[in-house]
């Protein structure tokens, strides 16, 4: 069965694909399949004041403190009626069809039945289930506040000064949806805190220290399966990242006004130093032919001034890496020796190599063959070896490059990298003397804090230690088209300064009308949830 999506002048054709013949529920997927250029449905006008806003968060990361100031800054200064949609709110009047129909409403307990209710519901109905109930309770709230225009052939939202805060998602599938839906007047923001103030958080309302490293890691990066938490991937989509690491309010609510009038357009505004730094990291990241992932760094002098940027890829003879300006001299990986990620054939062989020194020492059991024990040694860490990688890595490149070019200011500088740095980049960031480190996605296979402690903090402010830190600001893939979006900056020869209570969000939405999308969502959401209970799934 097909469900057609009209977005921006595109079809976006997406599978509702049946689940496994046990179970006849059909599953909500928000990837988009294949696009193909189509005529819009209708001609509407782009203009809205209408706002939503997503939420992304590691528990304890003070998501809720965050869409509360959010909140209280679009009442008091833009004029806005704000509702907030709490995930876990959908989670609790939905785990009725789950296993755990009567979660627990307080303590540990609470979190990690959450997280398990959320994750049967997105194995059941697909990854963007708890998205398109979000979008559901948004129309529904539009509807109950009379917020249709109902002369037009389609109904149209009113210009009402509405915005909706999603708190918070878990699952790259639901950015996707919302994006989809939304366009330009979607906004998603990564809130984030270290993982000792997390802690402190977390132990203040009662959960005990030996269960918090549990929750954490199921919560970042649930390895159950493509349907669990994925926080870590779904911050990395953010368009701002927000760091709530303190007790005093001000900060968060300096850094949150000033995104929003980013958003609103309010006045001139141009990427700071850490903004530059990590777009510089990002576009360096885009020159990578890397099979397993795409990587970027910049570094910056203490003056911040730009020195070089690196990203990975296999270097060639006599200084740099190949390119595409190589041409048949070319030889990265994809090009290269069967084409393949030789880190991953060179695993392979070793699962193999084990496998037959066992078998060779009489140390396997009966009935273990070659696919139970390389199933065995992928749960381990052998599988995260990184070594047999024909690439240098991004942030070792910069380093070199820096050498190469006889570049100075080094010494004391930033690195901006668009991932955590593994443990052989992050000797070579100390011994070069940088300073700070300052990165967007985590890494988990990285040992870094753990086999450079003495030299590496993830705390800013401890001088004697090169501090590794999450990146807080635009993110980098929104910096073009919030900061050269294009829209006049002066009137009659002066600045152009807007009036926060009639500002409208700088980016428009889809051509179509998001509402339009939003009812599409709401039919494949009573098709899925009815072929569910129809079918007996349980």
């Amino acid at each position: 069965m097909l469900c057609i999506f009209y977005v921006s002048g595109f079809r976006l054709i997406r599978g509702i694909q049946a689940m496994a013949q046990k179970s006849s529920a059909l599953k909500f997927v928000s990837a988009i399949d294949q696009l193909e250029w189509t005529t819009p449905i209708e001609n509407v006008s782009r203009s809205t004041d209408e706002l939503v806003i997503g939420l992304v968060g590691a528990v304890g990361a003070g998501v809720s403190k965050t869409a509360a100031e959010l909140k209280l800054t679009l009442e008091r200064e833009y004029g806005y009626v704000v509702d907030i949609v709490k995930a876990s709110d959908i989670i609790r009047e939905n785990a009725g069809k789950t296993a755990t129909t009567s979660p627990a409403t307080e303590g540990s307990e609470r979190i990690k039945q959450l997280q398990a209710i959320g994750t049967e519901l997105r194995e059941k109905y697909g990854e963007a289930y708890i998205a398109a109930k979000a979008i559901e309770k948004i129309a529904i709230q539009r509807k109950t506040s009379d917020g249709y225009d109902e002369s037009t052939q389609v109904p149209q939202p009113k210009r009402l000064r509405q915005a909706t805060i999603i708190d918070s998602l878990k699952h790259p599938k639901e950015t996707t949806l919302l994006r989809d839906v939304y366009g330009g007047i979607y906004w998603q923001f990564t809130v984030f805190a270290p993982e000792a103030i997390r802690e402190k958080r977390l132990s203040n309302i009662g959960i005990a220290k030996d269960e918090l490293p549990g929750i954490f890691t199921r919560d970042e990066n649930d390895k159950e399966g493509d349907h669990g938490q994925k926080v870590s991937k779904t911050a990395y989509l953010s368009d701002f990242f927000v760091r709530n690491d303190g007790e005093n309010d001000v900060r968060l609510i300096s850094v949150l006004q000033r995104y929003l009038e980013v958003v609103f357009n309010i006045s001139v505004h141009t990427p700071n130093t850490d903004e530059a730094g990590m777009y510089a990291a990002v576009s360096a990241a885009s020159k990578s032919a890397c099979l397993s992932r795409q990587v970027g760094a910049a570094i910056y002098s203490a003056g911040g001034e730009l020195i070089s940027v690196g990203w990975n890829d296999v270097p060639k003879a006599l200084g740099g890496l190949y390119s595409a300006d190589d041409g048949d001299d070319d030889h990265r990986c994809y090009l290269w020796g069967g084409k393949l990620c030789h880190n991953d054939r060179k695993k392979e062989e070793l699962y193999d190599k084990i496998f037959k020194k066992l078998a060779a020492e009489g140390l396997l059991a009966s009935g273990v063959d070659k696919i139970k024990l390389r199933s065995a040694l992928v749960a381990t860490p052998v599988k995260d070896l990184i070594e047999y990688s024909r690439s240098i890595h991004a942030e070792m490149e910069a380093i070199v490059s820096a050498g190469r070019t006889g570049k100075t200011g080094m010494v004391g500088g930033t690195l901006y990298t668009t991932t955590f740095p593994c443990h052989n980049c992050a000797r070579h960031i100390v011994a070069a003397g940088i300073s700070k480190v300052f990165y967007v996605e985590p890494y988990a296979k990285s040992l870094a804090l753990e086999l450079h402690s003495d030299a590496i903090s993830m705390v800013e402010g401890d001088i004697k230690k090169v501090a590794f830190l999450q990146y807080e600001g635009v993110g980098p893939d929104s910096v073009l088209k919030l900061f050269h979006h294009g829209v006049e900056r002066k009137i009659d020869g002066r600045a152009r300064v807007q009036d926060k209570k009639t500002a409208i969000p700088v980016l428009p939405p889809p051509m179509d009308g998001f509402t339009t999308h939003e009812k599409r969502v709401i039919e494949r959401l009573e098709n899925v949830e009815s072929q569910s209970v129809g079918g007996g799934a349980g």
